[in-house]
């Protein structure tokens, strides 16, 4: 009997393409060589393995997994007969593996004459061109990325490429947990608070990342979820969040890392949640989030020196689990929720002339709950999926206006919400969150600058940057 999780076998995965055409159960059978009573009995095994309801979402997973192209995807009618999984056979909540295909155990029907000398003729062609490929002029890293400009029309398509794995998993913290602030200082990461066995966290965690460990620091004077971190010189800002009564605060308080002591600083102009906070220089930025009459499209910024707060230009949509970058003194929004729907909206503001927000290209996907850093003049984006499939992590190119696609940990395919996301000088750490509601208390790290960074590449009139 299936199970879940169980990879796919390649007679079953012509079948999930052929779905996703739109083609019916007879069709299907005719094209394979089969009946439809075996057909049934395979989509009964595929609705298991992939935890699909229906076969829109086969045909969904389909698109995410790039196994067929978006354009060649057709709406079709369920079929009473495509019976997904009993209760008894409901797979359990948590995804720990990617769906993989498995060859099949039954012979495919033998190819006619014709499709044979075809199959040998392509192979001969293919083994010639791969040895004149393989000449050294000829050699070039393998690319994973797929672009996506505001202007593109094309349907996506997402190529990976099968070098190992980038992301690996470090000491996990010592309980799960959601929505934490989260901020890298002096060669550690601090995580302050965040959604503990439901409920608000006074908690503060130090990472050692050479050491690989977790310690316990002096705990936060407020217990919050949903608030966000900053760090100026050697301040850590925690700021708003929610309370342990379920309502938005204006608390912000302060660790400082040379006494390993908090305090309050001046709060918000209004209580927020779930919204995103960025630094830069000698100030930092609170966009968005949730207030206590709704979702806030205000922007602000607070100098630690003269501890006040200034009124920035508000966004274009009012959103909250978005996310913030600063490139340049340019101060990137990204993502977020808008109360129907996850959003690709990137928009920037020169902190130079704060006049209006200017719209940048999109990102490839929708996403709110998600993680943003930065890493030289590239913005980092992993997480996400609070209402839809997340497959892939992004990296958005300040100077190309481009955004283009990395991986996620396999484990992590298909939601990683209300993840907190750091960066070092080097590397990615991707903290907690939750996949389909369980809370995680992993710890991944992504190598961003490896040797494979700094191959030689030439571009017209740009300097090349990580």
């Amino acid at each position: 009997m299936a199970e879940y999780g169980e990879p796919l076998t390649e007679r079953e995965l012509e079948i999930v393409r052929l779905v996703a055409t739109g083609a019916a159960n007879k069709e299907i059978a005719a094209k394979l060589y089969i009946s439809p009573n075996t057909v049934r009995v395979h989509l009964r095994n595929i609705f298991t393995k992939l935890g699909a309801q229906s076969r829109t979402e086969v045909s969904m997973i389909a698109v995410r997994n790039g196994w067929v192209d978006i354009g060649a995807v057709k709406p079709q009618p369920e079929q009473e007969t495509d019976i997904p999984p009993t209760a008894s056979e409901t797979p359990p909540p948590r995804v720990e593996r990617v769906v993989l295909v498995a060859p099949d155990p039954l012979p495919l029907p033998p190819l006619p004459l014709w499709q044979r000398l075809a199959l040998v003729a392509t192979l001969v062609l293919t083994g010639l061109l791969s040895a004149w490929l393989w000449a050294p002029a000829n050699i070039a890293a393998p690319s994973d990325e797929v672009t996506l400009s505001e202007a593109s029309t094309r349907p996506l398509e997402l190529q990976h490429s099968a070098e190992p794995s980038r992301w690996y998993a470090r000491a996990a913290m010592r309980s799960a947990r959601l929505r934490a602030a989260a901020a890298f200082a002096d060669n550690a990461i601090f995580v302050a608070g965040g959604e503990v066995d439901g409920r608000p966290s006074a908690e503060l965690l130090i990472y050692d990342v050479q050491q690989d460990a977790w310690r316990v620091g002096p705990p936060k004077p407020t217990a919050v979820a949903g608030a966000a971190a900053a760090r100026l010189g050697q301040q850590l800002f925690v700021v708003g969040g929610t309370t342990e009564d379920g309502t938005p605060t204006s608390r912000v308080e302060v660790f400082d890392l040379a006494t390993q002591t908090w305090r309050a600083a001046q709060p918000l102009p209004v209580p927020l949640t779930a919204h995103a906070t960025a630094a830069h220089e000698d100030e930092f930025f609170v966009l968005g989030g949730r207030s206590l009459s709704g979702l806030s499209k205000a922007a602000f910024a607070f100098n630690p020196q003269t501890q006040r707060w200034r009124a920035l230009p508000e966004l274009n949509i009012p959103r909250s689990a978005l996310a913030a970058a600063i490139v340049d003194r340019r101060l990137f929004a990204l993502g977020g929720f808008d109360g129907r729907r996850e959003l690709a909206t990137c928009e920037w503001l020169d902190l130079n002339a704060p006049t209006a927000w200017q719209p940048c290209a999109p990102m490839i996907t929708p996403r709110a709950g998600h993680g943003a850093a930065v890493i030289g003049r590239r913005v980092f984006v992993v997480g996400g999926g609070l209402s839809g499939f997340v497959g892939f992590s992004e990296r958005y190119d300040v100077d190309d206006d481009r955004w283009s696609s990395f991986e996620m940990p396999i484990t992590r395919l298909g939601d990683w919400r209300y993840v907190s996301l750091v960066a070092s000088p080097t590397t990615l750490y991707a903290l907690g969150g939750a996949t389909r509601g369980v809370p995680l208390a992993d710890t991944y790290a992504y190598e961003v600058l490896t040797f494979r960074t700094f191959l030689p590449a030439f571009r017209a009139s740009k300097p090349i940057t990580p």
